[in-house]
């Protein structure tokens, strides 16, 4: 029994000895390129697609507000006419 134990123990050492593979600058490099090239695509996908449905929002109520400027403008300069 005492056997058994020990070639469990030591087959449980032996396994978290094993070493980690070395990773050289090479293949770090292109492993961070690859994650920051997908996610780069994805940031920009998305932003495309916030800008697109943005944009029609916005540009309606600027053009709104300055096509309400002008005719204020335009009803204060006819109000002056009349005075005079």
């Amino acid at each position: 029994m005492r056997k058994v134990i020990l070639m469990v123990l030591l087959a449980g050492l032996a396994s978290c000895t094993t070493k980690e593979k070395q990773w050289s600058q090479a293949e770090i490099n292109a492993k961070v390129d690859s994650a920051v090239s997908a996610r780069t695509t994805d940031i920009h996908r998305q932003a495309m697609e916030d800008l697109d449905s943005r944009l029609a929002i916005e540009v309606k109520a600027k053009a709104d507000s300055i096509v309400q400027a002008h005719e204020l403008q335009h009803t204060k300069d006819s109000l002056k006419g009349k005075k005079n």
